[in-house]
Parts: C-alpha cells; structure tokens; sequence
C-alpha cells in the first residue's frame, strides 16, 4: 500500500478487508498505528500505557481467520486488565499494579485476534464524565483541545477520533462510552444488560463495549465480545455472530418518542435543542413516525436513586481497591471525590440503599413500559457541549457534584443503565466551532439490533466520516 493516511479514509471492517485481499499486512497496519500514537498522542494524552513491543510480537503469529476483527490494532481502557501490564484505574493507589491475567473481555478480544497497542486514559476509577485524573493528567479533546473528550471512556474516544486506532475498548455504568462518543463525534453503544458478564459492582448499572468510527465496527465487535459465562449468577442473552450483518438491514418504519427538556427539568443549550430539532426531522425524512412523548417517571427520584446506588457501591469497589494493594484508602492516596464517595457510602444507611435500589426498579419498570407504544426513545446524548478541562477537578464533595452531573449534564443516559437497555450516542450535529454533538436512542431491552439498524441508517442518509479529517492536531 503505497499511502498508509488512506487507511484513516476507512473504518476498521474496511482496513480488516485490506488485511484479508493482502493489500496490507497486519505488521504494516500496527506499525502504522504505533507510528500514528507517536505522533499524536503527546497532544491528547490519551494513551497511557504503551504496548509497542508486545503488539509487534503479538502481529508476528495473529490468525488472521480467527474472527471478523482479528489482525486490527486496539487499544483496552485503563479500568480492564491485561496480563502482565500495568492496571492503574487512573489511580496512584494502583500506580504500581500488575495485572495477573486478563480479565473475561479483554481475553475475549484477544481470543479475536485483536492487537492490543496499549491502554487508554480514564478518570480515577472511571467516576467521571470527563478524563483529568491526578495520576495521568487530563486527555484533550482532538476537535477542541481546551475541552474534555468526555469520560470515563475520553481516552478511548480520543484516541479513535483522532486516528490513533481503528477503535478502541470502553465501558458504561452512567453514560462512560456514549458521553465521550458525543463529545468527539463518534458511534458510542452500549449493549443490553445480559449481552455481556454481570459486574459485581454498581448493582449492574455497568457495561462492557467500544467506541467506533462507524456502525458495523460497533456491530462486528459485539459479535466477537457478546455471550454470558457458566459461572453468572444471572441469566444472559444467547451467544450471538449476527449483529454486523442485521446492522445493515432496514429497521422498517418506527414510532419513535422524542424527549426534549423532561417536562421543563432539563435546560437545554441552543446547540442542543439545534441538533434535536434536525434530528427530529432527520427521523421523519427517514418516514418514522415522530411523537414528543416522555415516560411516566419520576426524574428527580430517579437520578437521586441512581446516585445513591452508585456512590454506596463505589465506596466498596474502592474499599477492595485498597485491599488488593494491602493500603487503607487515604486523601494522600485517592483524589479527593474518590475519597468522599468512600466514606459517603460507609455512612449510608442498609436501609436507605434498598430504598434506592427499589425506587429505582419501580422507577424503570415505568420506563420500560413506555416502550409498550414505542420502538425506541430518543432524547438529547448531553444537554450542553462538552466541558472544559479542568471544570471536574478538586470536587471536594460526592453526592452533590454527582448529583449535579446527571441533572444537569446527563440526564437521561443512567435511564438506560438503570433498566438495562440497549441505548446509543449518535454523531449527529457539528456546531460553526467544530464542536460535536451527539443525539441518544433507547431501545427495548434486547432489541440491539434495532438500534443498529436505525443508527446506520442515519450513517447512510447523514454521513459523518468525512468529518475527522478536520481534525487538526
């Protein structure tokens, strides 16, 4: 292959079929990619692990065949381990840790015959929307360097924006892969509760998954990752190899419900309310049937539900944090939000988590319901543009300044982590500065594929690819 920056013209299904027609090697295509980390990352900081030496090893023997990815360069998010490499979660309590051995998703991966090229940036323990931790220093934004790229995926988003992979692993307990998708321009999704292993921690809420350029790569990923183990204590969606080729199929005319503000409870900006006013009418352009509907829920409870549940299962996930270190967590090693959800979830009562935790199921029954009527809700992905580094930093406080981040910059995204629905951020709108924004989608509780659907159909009748080549870094 003559010019290497053609492959950024592509996705990564259409660089895998270089690989598969011998245009291009897998040794040409990490050296590519290893060489694109260099150059760019010193400027977005969203690579902090490099794998260089291991990825040239690990192409020498890939099995091309192994699955519809394998040969393609990858990186792993920082909260996901991999054997034999540092496994920080952003934290210098872990500075010094070593995974033993990968964990179920990134073996996953690798078994697909992915090359891992190193590990992504994420906030401490992947508690934030944007991606500025202590330990590694804030990720920037590649559309706007003074913004962040979202979190607790933004070194994940980053990086795939930019080109410094084809895409790249995340993961989403509260909006992790679809804010960093909206706020760099890409594909965020985040799968059915039951596609992949259960966490034991955040009573379910998180999620394993990617960041992509494009549908397919999302779709032919989830093919490789979905599946439960024998060993979950829940009951998991059938092994599937069929989204990538139901991704490209029609999804049939929808009734869709639009949520604009929640009744008056969220204020939206004007770029916001801009690109769901075109998205509105993109869906209607599309010949689905349009409705301004919202589910009979209760929004402030919800997102006070949600905050409870997630604060008192992240003191304990950090109490093991220090545990597996042999180290009491102090202010001197854990910034200072990490610090306080800790001891806020120490002094939260028995009681008054259960009350939150029904609350919550109540609450999301309601929410599923709704789709009774309705194929898939779509409602604003953030209700104002991305933040500016450094807005995150020093939270001296944990309940308010969470609480304060899904009221009023995610408010609808947890819905879906609370009720476990497929949802999806889609690229849909650039403002005159060049500043992404993204429009969410819900769906029924395992109708993946539907959303898949619409989403390339969007891809197809507004593409948005040709977008990265404006970033200049």
């Amino acid at each position: 292959m003559e010019n290497f920056e053609e492959l950024l013209e592509k996705d990564a299904l259409g660089q895998k079929e270089l690989l598969d027609a011998n245009e291009i090697t897998a040794k040409e295509l990490t050296d590519f990619y290893i060489k694109q980390i260099q150059t760019y990352n010193p400027s977005l900081n969203a690579v902090v692990h490099e794998m260089f030496d291991e990825a040239k090893d690990q192409v020498k023997n890939v099995d091309l065949n192994a699955s519809p990815v394998a040969g393609l360069p990858f990186l792993i998010k920082d909260l996901n381990a991999i054997k034999n490499q540092p496994l920080t979660s952003g934290s210098k309590l872990h500075e010094d840790v070593i995974a033993p051995e990968n964990d179920e998703l990134v073996d996953r991966y690798e078994k697909a015959g992915l090359v891992f090229l190193g590990k992504t940036n994420t906030p401490e323990f992947g508690f934030l929307p944007t991606t500025e931790p202590t330990l590694f220093g804030p990720t920037k934004n590649p559309w706007a360097l003074d913004r962040s790229p979202g979190g607790s995926s933004g070194g994940t988003s980053a990086a795939v924006a930019a080109g410094l992979v084809p895409f790249a692993h995340g993961n989403d307990g509260g909006g992790s892969l679809r804010i960093p998708a909206s706020a760099t321009g890409l594909f965020g999704f985040k799968p059915s509760r039951g596609r992949l292993p259960y966490p034991p921690y955040i009573n379910h809420f998180p999620i394993n998954h990617a960041i992509t350029r494009s549908v397919r790569d999302s779709a032919a990923l989830l093919d490789v990752l979905n599946g439960g183990v024998p060993r979950s204590l829940y009951p998991s969606f059938e092994k599937r190899t069929d989204f990538a080729e139901k991704s490209q199929q029609s999804p049939g005319k929808l009734k869709i419900a639009v949520t604009y503000d929640a009744g008056g409870k969220v204020e939206l900006d004007a770029e916001t309310r801009k690109n769901l006013d075109q998205s509105v009418q993109l869906m209607k352009d599309l010949g689905h049937e349009v409705v301004e509907a919202t589910p009979a829920y209760d929004y402030e409870g919800v997102a006070n539900a949600f905050i409870n549940i997630w604060l008192s299962s992240g003191s304990v996930m950090i109490k093991h944090m220090g545990q597996m270190v042999g180290k009491e967590v102090t202010r001197e090693n854990v910034e200072p939000l990490s610090y306080e959800i800790m001891k806020y979830g120490q002094n939260i009562s028995a009681a008054d988590y259960e009350e939150a935790r029904v609350f919550a199921a109540i609450e999301s029954e309601k929410i599923m319901s709704f789709f009774q009527e309705y194929d898939v809700w779509m409602t604003p992905t953030m209700n104002q543009l991305p933040k500016k580094t450094g807005e995150e930093k020093d939270v001296t406080e944990a309940y308010g300044p969470m609480l304060e981040n899904m009221l009023n910059y995610n408010p609808f995204m947890p819905l879906a982590n609370a009720t476990g629905q497929p949802a999806m951020s889609v690229p849909t709108h650039w403002t005159e500065e060049g500043i992404p924004v993204g429009t969410h989608f819900f769906g029924r509780l395992g109708e993946d594929e539907l959303l898949f659907q619409l989403a390339h159909q969007i891809e197809k009748e507004q593409p948005w690819f040709h977008k990265y080549k404006e970033i200049k870094l």
